[in-house]
């Protein structure tokens, strides 16, 4: 009657960096647990890719979009995500820290340093701040 759906693990090779992370502060705040926030190192989390409406795959982590596959890496994950039919297909990574907020590593754990995203990976803009609604004028 009702059946979990299966897992596939995806192949990232090296991996990569997910982009728009300005604009999705949010989404990698929320997926991460209070420890994880106050950490300084990344934090490990499980990923799943999924289509948006057919135009951009993006990456979900604890029900949170957190970025989208650049485009470099978008072709293979898309056939992945084919291949892989109705079972969800996941992989590893790292949600980190650099200069301008938190970022997603998107494949096997890293020790070292994280690579730069490439460019064109982040064209949103970061969303407005608001309080109760109510956008704040930018400074």
């Amino acid at each position: 009657m009702f059946t979990r759906r299966g897992r596939v693990t995806a192949d990232v090779g090296d991996g990569f960096v997910a982009g728009e992370a300005a604009a999705l502060q949010t989404g990698l705040s929320a997926a991460l647990t209070t420890v994880e926030r106050g950490s300084s190192g990344p934090a490990r989390v499980e990923l799943t890719f999924a289509t948006e409406d057919g135009n951009h795959v993006v990456i979900v982590c604890r029900n949170q979009t957190v970025g989208f596959v650049p485009p470099s890496h978008e072709e293979s994950v898309r056939e992945q995500l084919v291949a892989a039919g109705r079972a969800r297909l996941e992989t590893a990574g790292q949600i980190y820290r650099d200069a301008e907020g938190r970022r997603l590593w998107v494949g096997p754990p890293r020790s070292g340093g994280f690579p730069a995203p490439e460019p064109g990976a982040d064209t949103l803009a970061p969303p407005r701040r608001k309080i109760f609604g109510l956008a704040l004028p930018d400074d």
